[in-house]
C-alpha cells in the first residue's frame, strides 16, 4: 500500500489531530505536489527504472482534503506513482473527500487518473456538535 498525504484543508478544524492546514499562499499545493513529484523520483531505482519488481495494490490519497486537489494534480501524482511503484492495473484507489470540496467535475476527472474508490469524511452534519 502506498499512503499520498496532501495536508490541505480550507481550514483547521478544532478536532483535527492530523497534519493539515490551510494554503499559505496562491501556490502552496503547487510547491506541494512538485515537490511530493520529487520524493517519489527520488525512490526509483536508476538500474530498474522502479522501486520493486512487486506490484502494489492499494493507493490511499488522505490529509488534510486531498479532494482539494484538480483531477490534473491527482493525474500527475498517479502518473509517477505507476512509473515508479509499478501499481497494478485493478489496484484499489482510494482519495478522502470532503462533501463541501468535491464538485461533479472533479468526480470524472479523479475516475480518468485512476481513482475507483472514495472515502467521504464527515465528523458530523451539526454544525453545533462540531464546535463543541
Amino acid at each position: 500500500m502506498l499512503y499520498v498525504h496532501i495536508p490541505f484543508c480550507v481550514r483547521k478544524c478544532r478536532y483535527c489531530d492530523f497534519l493539515s492546514f490551510p494554503p499559505v499562499c496562491a501556490d502552496s499545493i503547487g510547491q506541494y505536489l512538485k515537490a511530493l513529484e520529487r520524493e517519489i523520483e527520488a525512490y526509483r531505482d536508476p538500474a530498474l527504472g522502479s522501486v520493486r519488481t512487486e506490484p502494489v495494490r492499494s493507493v490511499f490519497f488522505g490529509g488534510g482534503t486531498p479532494s482539494l486537489l484538480e483531477g490534473e494534480q491527482v493525474w500527475r501524482i498517479m502518473d509517477r506513482l505507476r512509473a515508479v511503484f509499478g501499481i497494478e492495473a485493478d489496484a484499489e484507489v482510494t482519495i478522502e473527500c470532503n462533501p463541501g470540496s468535491t464538485l461533479r467535475h472533479k468526480f470524472a476527472a479523479y475516475r480518468r487518473a485512476g481513482i475507483n474508490r472514495l472515502s467521504i469524511g464527515l465528523q458530523s452534519a451539526d454544525n453545533a456538535e462540531l464546535k463543541m
